[in-house]
């Protein structure tokens, strides 16, 4: 277990452009999600990135001291912006002491953080969804002019000479290392450097054994299955020929067989500990069917809606199929099975699933809600009682505040869709 001391000493890089509009962008967007100490200390480590002109190196205790925080809220805050994109960490050591080093990342534009549903689930979750999307409109494009554009071109101002010299050189002298703006990606929460430690002590297998391409797959089938890294790691090394082309190696007919027929306690008390089943819930019902969407494998989603009860092989590798063939994303899984099953009598059928995920696929849906208002749209077209008619309950998740709880059923869940609608997408 890494312990941060007041000793140890810290460096701060800033790997993107970060604006004078980003600091409302963390304060009305991001602290209702990390809290305003994560953003003190974000503001604190932009700031000490500039003092490093004068003292290049300074211990934490100058940190500490600045912000009033004990090393242990100091981690919590730094993890917070960890887990949201916001900062990467990275250690080393220096003589009995360690150097950690902080690189600072842009928040998301207001529009990249409200089309990210995560991110939009959480700020419902947190502050409810009427405040979430009062917020939502102060990043609301106003009303365009009426009038006839009459907006010059760059062509016609300048008009540019593009067999001069001058253009040649600036297309040779493009620097792919100038600064730029972004945000670090939010990842799957699989750990290759945990799956390849396990792999280590397991066997002789090492890192450069795997394509690329199979530890991709790898990672979306243990993801897919709620799989911890120690177990897929186990895996691996029991369907692994060192004899095969580098490409197939990997036995994944089975790895998928196992995955599928798992059942991963570590998993399952890692959502006991986010309180899956409690905390989920945000304001509405909605917001905690979407986060539920959002957070929980295909297969702990299944499991939710047969009150807890293991899936079926069958069903988790009509599942797998889908993620496969056409690369969707868990939360929108989620939402085809949710709507499959409510317009289906709870069958899994196969070719309603492939066919309704070919659908969702050709729209380019990365969502769990664009998902549920375009399946919606489907629904209205059926003659079969639709998803909008259907009163099949949402699964009951147990609530943590004291307040009576409330079961929504489909009518008011796509009402509150069509609310949504009308305050923007997402």
């Amino acid at each position: 277990m890494l312990i941060l001391k007041e000793k140890d000493y810290l460096e701060v890089s800033v790997n993107s452009l970060i604006a004078d509009y980003d600091r409302l962008t963390l304060t009305n967007l991001y602290q209702p999600i990390i809290g305003y100490k994560a953003v003190s200390l974000y503001f604190t480590l932009l700031s000490e990135y500039d003092n490093q002109k004068i003292n290049p190196i300074v211990s934490h205790e100058i940190l500490f001291n600045r912000t009033m925080m004990n090393a242990s809220e100091f981690v919590d805050a730094r993890k917070n912006l960890e887990a949201i994109g916001l900062l990467k960490t990275f250690v080393s050591d220096l003589k009995g002491l360690k150097l950690y080093q902080y690189e600072l990342y842009a928040p998301k534009t207001p529009k990249l953080f409200f089309d990210n549903t995560l991110l939009y689930g959480m700020l419902i979750q947190s502050i409810g969804e009427t405040e979430a999307n009062k917020l939502k409109t102060l990043y609301t494009i106003k009303n365009r002019p009426e009038g006839k554009e009459i907006t010059a071109s760059f062509i016609e101002v300048f008009s540019p000479d593009f067999d001069n010299p001058a253009f040649v050189k600036a297309m040779e002298n493009g620097d792919s290392n100038i600064v730029t703006r972004q945000s670090a990606k939010l990842n799957s929460g699989f750990s290759y450097e945990l799956f390849f430690k396990t792999l280590s002590e397991i066997s002789q297998i090492k890192a450069e054994a795997f394509s690329k391409k199979d530890m991709k797959e790898v990672e979306r089938l243990a993801t897919l299955y709620g799989v911890s890294e120690e177990s897929a790691a186990n895996t691996v090394r029991n369907n692994y020929n060192p004899l095969a082309d580098k490409n197939h190696r990997l036995d994944f007919e089975q790895i998928t067989k196992i995955f599928a027929e798992e059942i991963n306690y570590r998993s399952l008390t890692n959502h006991a500990k986010n309180k899956l089943n409690g905390e989920m819930a945000g304001n509405t019902d909605l917001a905690r069917k979407i986060n539920i969407m959002e957070q929980a494998n295909p297969k702990r989603y299944l499991s939710i809606l047969q009150n807890g009860s293991q899936p079926s092989i069958s069903d988790l590798m009509i599942v797998n199929t889908i993620s496969s063939k056409f690369r969707l994303p868990n939360s929108v899984i989620n939402a085809i099975i949710d709507y499959v099953l409510t317009v289906n009598d709870n069958v899994l059928s196969k070719p309603f699933v492939e066919k309704i995920a070919g659908s969702v696929a050709r729209e380019g849906i990365t969502t769990a809600i664009d998902a549920m208002n375009y399946l919606k749209k489907v629904s209205s077209k059926r003659k079969k009682p639709t998803y909008e008619q259907s009163q099949e309950e949402l699964p009951v998740v147990e609530e943590t505040k004291e307040e009576p709880k409330r079961i929504l059923n489909k009518e008011d869940l796509l009402r509150q869709l069509e609310e949504g609608d009308n305050n923007g997408e997402n």
